[in-house]
């Protein structure tokens, strides 16, 4: 890949989201005690960007209008707290989408998302800064499958790589389509802890139904894996007291992305995602994102404690 000097253009959903934990969830018709609510911003792109941004790295976040509401009011802070570039606009008639992320102690997670009007707004988002960038970043979710689409045929025009994430979901038919012959793909998605010995086998299904160069999976604790056509290449997670697993893919991307946009190789780029997945996993929601300071500190402690 020849990468350009621009950019990191991550395009996704944006929404303001609110993280519940609760001890276990309840069996149907019951409840359960919510121990403490966070704040924070979704889909994947935001925290990417935000990533890419803590790192150093140029970064603009394309995404859907919000509103000037107090649920967009927050979002928009959260943005400019952490130096994101943003292209989308404020407007007092949109209602800000919001999403409800509840997690047990077992890290289990289930969401709910409230996303009015955000599909037809991700459709009108002005792709041309795609053009000038070094990297495109997209979430590919069925809810805004052809908006997707879009900027998939936006990025093969201009010829920039493009990092999709999958976020677990299937690759649709249609998807599959508009990625046919993309001459500089690559493909993130990711498996519950529990079916981390399946990554390899998703990675290769995932190369047969497209032209990526690398698949990307990540399995949670159990770290994560890259194949390629020639090669498979894996890097361990991090241990760190887990506060919350919201966005952690995401911020793996960033670091994955920072690596690969500096032209490291894919095993390096992947082991400072996975630095910056677990610090994401340990921090506050309204912690800052970590450095590339922080990252190098960590993986060098990974690195003495084998060594030792």
């Amino acid at each position: 890949m020849t990468l350009q000097s621009g950019p990191v253009v991550c395009v996704s959903y944006l929404a303001l989201a609110e993280l519940w934990t609760v001890p276990q969830f309840p069996r149907a018709n019951h409840g359960a005690e919510v121990r403490s609510i966070e704040r924070s911003v979704a889909a994947d792109g935001p925290t990417t960007a935000a990533a890419l941004a803590a790192l150093g790295a140029p970064t603009l976040l394309a995404a859907n209008d919000i509103g000037s509401d107090d649920h967009g009011t927050f979002v928009r802070q959260w943005l400019e707290e952490r130096a994101v570039e943003c292209a989308f606009t404020t407007r007092p008639e949109v209602v800000t989408p919001r999403t409800v992320v509840a997690a047990d102690d077992d890290h289990t997670r289930t969401w709910f998302a409230h996303l009015p009007g955000v599909a037809a707004s991700l459709e009108q988002v002005d792709l041309a800064p795609i053009a000038a960038a070094s990297f495109l970043y997209v979430d590919c979710y069925e809810i805004i499958e052809q908006a997707t689409i879009r900027v998939i045929d936006a990025g093969r025009t201009t010829e920039v790589p493009m990092l999709l994430n999958l976020g677990g979901s299937d690759l649709s038919e249609s998807v599959a389509t508009a990625l046919r012959g993309h001459p500089h793909l690559l493909i993130q998605t990711n498996v519950d802890d529990t079916a981390h010995e399946e990554s390899p086998a998703l990675a290769r299904s995932l190369l047969a139904q497209t032209s990526a160069r690398w698949v990307i999976v990540t399995a949670g604790a159990f770290g994560a894996v890259a194949v390629s056509r020639s090669e498979q290449t894996s890097v361990p997670a991090f241990p760190v007291t887990v506060r919350h697993t919201h966005c952690a893919g995401a911020a793996f991307s960033g670091g994955l992305l920072y690596g690969l946009r500096a032209g490291w190789s894919m095993q390096l780029s992947m082991l400072l995602g996975s630095a910056s997945g677990a610090l994401q996993c340990a921090r506050h929601q309204n912690a800052p994102l970590p450095s590339l300071a922080e990252l190098q500190a960590l993986i060098a402690s990974r690195q003495q404690f084998a060594a030792s």
